[in-house]
């Protein structure tokens, strides 16, 4: 399995796109892994995770060639995860010859209400006909041509009662991905389900938001310190194991540590750090 980091940061992209702060500027100074773009994530070259403003610029940056995506995992529907209006140039006159004609899009109700409610009208019919919706329920295990998607429910979006936020366990011949972003401290029907699954995954991409600071246990994110508790309990129930790769991801410009800062900090705890670009074969 191949996994990608497409961009690591949260919303504002890092510099952010309004802002002059000291963090923003130094980004833009030392340029390099400094400089992130909103989170987004390909395995293999089938399927992506989150679909922000920025995939575009993915696209261009990285050489992608974004038509052989067959499935779509939305974890939610914030603008930083979830820009449709990309969407409705995928077919008809604005897309020839793809790889794939049809676009899987797995994803809770409200995400997929979001979608029709805001920018179905601008969809050609051909085009639509070719978005094929999944309707996630949390924890049932869907089939995708050999991937095994199984969604969890995520502590996000605290401020919308009976939205549903998910994060990700993937698996595929043998190897596997457990992908938190968004989310805090996870839900305790997830840890749950987690001890019972009780077999390490291969690699654990853990949401950071908050660098140094500290969320706790009932925010919709996370901070370095969180992390680091979070991945003791994995390793106490089995999902985190000896050769378990696990990396930070999603960043804040108002964490304020830049991706040195981060290395030295969190490389000797036994974290790597994303970056936008950076791949792993697992």
């Amino acid at each position: 399995m191949k996994f990608r980091f497409l961009g690591t940061a949260a919303a504002e992209g890092w510099p952010a796109v309004f802002c002059n702060c000291p963090h923003c500027l130094e980004a833009a100074r030392r340029g390099g892994k400094n400089i992130r773009t909103r989170s987004q994530a390909l395995i293999n070259d089938d399927l992506l995770l989150d679909f922000p403003p920025d995939t575009y610029l993915h696209k261009l940056q990285l050489g992608l060639d974004l038509s052989a995506v067959r499935y779509l995992l939305l974890t939610h529907w914030h603008m930083d995860h979830f820009y449709p209006q990309e969407l409705t140039i995928r077919g008809g006159g604005y897309s020839h010859n793809m790889v794939s004609q049809q676009l899987h899009i797995f994803c809770g109700q409200d995400a997929q209400d979001f979608f029709m409610s805001g920018v179905s009208w601008e969809l050609e019919k051909s085009s639509e006909h070719d978005l094929i919706w999944h309707i996630l329920t949390p924890f049932k295990t869907e089939q995708a041509d050999g991937y095994a998607i199984t969604p969890l429910p995520a502590r996000h979006m605290l401020e919308r009662p009976g939205s549903t936020p998910f994060f990700y366990l993937i698996e595929k011949e043998g190897k596997s991905v457990l992908y938190c972003h968004d989310t805090g401290w996870f839900y305790d029907e997830v840890w749950e389900f987690l001890e019972k699954r009780g077999q390490p995954v291969d690699l654990i991409s853990f949401d950071c938001t908050g660098g140094p600071l500290e969320n706790g246990p009932k925010s919709g994110h996370m901070g370095y310190i969180d992390d680091i508790r979070v991945r003791e309990k994995l390793r106490e129930i089995g999902i985190c194991g000896e050769n378990t790769c696990c990396i930070v991801n999603h960043f804040s410009h108002n964490s304020g540590m830049l991706h040195e800062e981060l290395c030295e900090t969190l490389n000797p705890q036994g974290f790597e750090v994303s970056y936008d670009g950076m791949e792993i074969e697992l």
